[in-house]
């Protein structure tokens, strides 16, 4: 029996929210249950989502690509049973780099397109100059990899061998390819059948309307609880990605990433004038106002936690994207490594958030830091093992950061018993790096500090941010820690590892120590409560030193108790003698390459 939305509107749109939601979390679990790669199965580098006929996004999805390249290309030649397969950067669609391969799947109702369905994820190896498909160096697309436009994989439920074949026929690990595309297919059909059931168990015009409300919802919600919490104005603030260490050729240490934030009443600009031009290596990020969108109103959620984020956005927000930048660069720029460039672009909107709102937002955090480690097993096959790490959030308004955070839908650290019982790895340590959240009122949180045995000869890779810069504390809240690494610590045989590198050939029996960055800190740090410095020093967060000079607790080593006359003093000492609170903190690494002109700011006071 068909039900009419406008005579059962709140029902019936809880129902169609429930199994849109309900829908998108199967076909996650599929993937999670059935892909072969640790970057999607153990790590979750994957999206799944859904659409209306029309592309618009109507899950809860921020970061999802967009199905315009198939609604654009194949709309008048679509039927049952079609899938697509596409991993193109430069064909629209948010797919930015090209190990994310991407599965699109119509729903259709008597012939008709009604609906997408749509996942893509990570996948081991597309091909290109090294394994893994994200070299540093690379100057165009064609060295990444493999690049399929938007094409039918199967038409009319039958399989295009050839096509399939010659895709993994591109791959150094066609196993691990297989697995993971497998995984995808298999989650979208599980999306076009459940999406299918809602549209014949309540008809077409009733669940169209429920796409329309879910997307009305999002955007009245924007601006009846979002934007009224920030004052209206301009709000320029930049930061930086680093490139030191991508090129042999003499490049920049840095490339600049701008914005302005334009508020007024009911709509809200992210304006990118200012940002670095395309870049010679692979840091630049072939996306659209669209995909931007989507990826910058994550931050919002800060200011309405339970806010389900849609494509509903789009009526509010608005992207000014300069051609030619590392935002929108020409075909065929690289862009394999465009992550560095999508998480600064979150954490620029954050910094003219917090400007905005004269302290509020949070710390800025850096949450992706990955190890590749390149070798062959007793077979005498290559291997190719990477391991995506996580950091310290910044911390909040109204709560410390969270501790080891990856960007990952759901992400996780990949378990120690995996990795040492399939590759030849043994994990010696894996613990909170201390001191590492920014002190703050509330403290950022922590990053990893993850000691790695080689038990094998080969190379690893090293791709991580934050090496020269640290993630910035808001609100006279400090910056977090910035990222160390060094093979075989503490020996004569040391080697520090201080910027971005596609080699540093390993022994067996070498040890990698890893420590990722901390969260910025929020709020003045001597206002944090002694008891909870004091939890944190018991806990090992936090040592007795920063709980002195940063906090102005006083503590006892003997009775780990606070000592509340000295504390009280100490307070006082630190406020009188400190320099006043910065609104931002970037840290002593970044006053340091400022006063040594290696980096310059354009639109702030230095004292930022």
């Amino acid at each position: 029996m068909n039900l009419s939305a406008s005579a059962a509107n709140p029902i019936l749109l809880e129902i169609v929210e429930g199994t849109i939601e309900s829908s998108r979390k199967e076909m996650e679990l599929q993937i999670e249950r059935t892909a072969r790669s640790t970057v999607i199965r153990e790590q979750h580098d994957y999206r799944a989502a859904i659409f209306d006929r029309h592309g618009r996004g109507i899950s809860a999805v921020s970061s999802a690509a967009n199905v315009q390249p198939i609604l654009e290309g194949f709309a008048e030649d679509t039927r049952e049973g079609d899938l697509f397969i596409w991993n193109d950067p430069y064909k629209g669609g948010g797919i930015s780099h090209l190990p994310d391969i991407c599965i699109t799947a119509p729903v259709l109702w008597e012939g008709r397109i009604i609906a997408f369905i749509q996942v893509y994820g990570h996948v081991h190896d597309v091909g290109g100059v090294s394994p893994g498909s994200m070299p540093l160096e690379a100057t165009e697309i064609f060295q990444e990899g493999l690049v399929i436009p938007p094409v039918k994989l199967y038409q009319g439920g039958r399989l295009n061998q050839a096509l399939y074949q010659t895709i993994l026929n591109n791959s150094r690990y066609p196993e691990m390819l297989q697995g993971d595309l497998d995984s995808e297919i298999a989650a979208c059909k599980i999306g076009v059948r459940r999406i299918t059931e809602l549209f014949h168990r309540y008809g077409l015009e009733a669940v169209e309307e429920c796409f329309d409300l879910l997307l009305a919802r999002c955007a009245r919600t924007l601006k009846e609880e979002v934007l009224p919490q920030i004052p209206e104005g301009e709000y320029p603030f930049e930061d930086f990605i680093e490139t030191a260490g991508m090129s042999r050729q003499k490049l920049s240490e840095f490339v600049r990433m701008k914005v302005t934030l334009r508020k007024t009443s009911g709509h809200m600009v992210f304006d990118f004038a200012g940002t670095g031009d395309q870049a010679s290596v692979s840091i630049n990020c072939p996306a659209d106002q669209e995909y931007y969108i989507k990826y910058l109103s994550c931050i919002l959620r800060l200011l309405a936690p339970e806010i389900v984020m849609n494509d509903g956005q789009k009526e509010v927000l608005e992207a000014v994207i300069p051609k030619g930048t590392i935002l929108s660069p020409e075909f065929p720029a690289s862009c394999s490594h465009r992550h560095w460039t999508i998480f600064r672009l979150t954490e620029v909107c954050m910094g003219a958030l917090v400007k905005a709102m004269a302290g509020g937002g949070t710390g800025s955090s850096d949450t992706r830091c990955v190890i590749t480690l390149v070798a062959r097993d007793r077979e005498g096959q290559q291997f190719l093992i990477r391991d995506v790490m996580g950091a310290g959030s910044g911390a909040r308004p109204y709560a410390d950061g969270d501790d080891c955070v990856t960007a990952n839908v759901r992400g996780r650290n990949m378990p120690c018993e995996f990795f040492e019982t399939f590759y030849p790895v043994q994990v010696e340590k894996l613990a909170l790096r201390p001191d590492s959240g920014g002190p703050g009122k509330f403290r950022g949180g922590m990053g990893y500090l993850k000691e790695i045995r080689f038990l094998t000869e080969g190379f690893i890779m090293v791709a991580d941010d934050r090496m020269l810069l640290q993630p910035f504390g808001a609100s006279g809240g400090d910056a977090g820690a910035g990222s160390l690494y060094a093979l075989n610590p503490e020996t004569d045989q040391e080697l520090s590892i201080p910027n971005k590198t596609d080699f540093v050939p390993i022994k067996n029996g070498d040890v990698l120590r890893i420590l990722t960055p901390g969260g910025g800190g929020w709020g003045d740090p001597l206002d944090r409560e002694p008891e909870r410095v004091l939890q944190d020093v018991r806990l090992g967060r936090v040592s007795m030193d920063s709980a002195r000079h940063d906090y102005g607790t006083v503590i006892d080593r003997d009775s780990m108790k606070i000592l509340e006359g000295e504390t009280d003093q100490e307070k006082k000492k630190l406020r009188h003698s400190r320099p006043p609170l910065r609104i931002i903190d970037r840290g002593e690494r970044f006053r340091d390459l400022l006063a040594k002109e290696r980096i310059t700011l354009t639109s702030e006071d230095p004292v930022l």
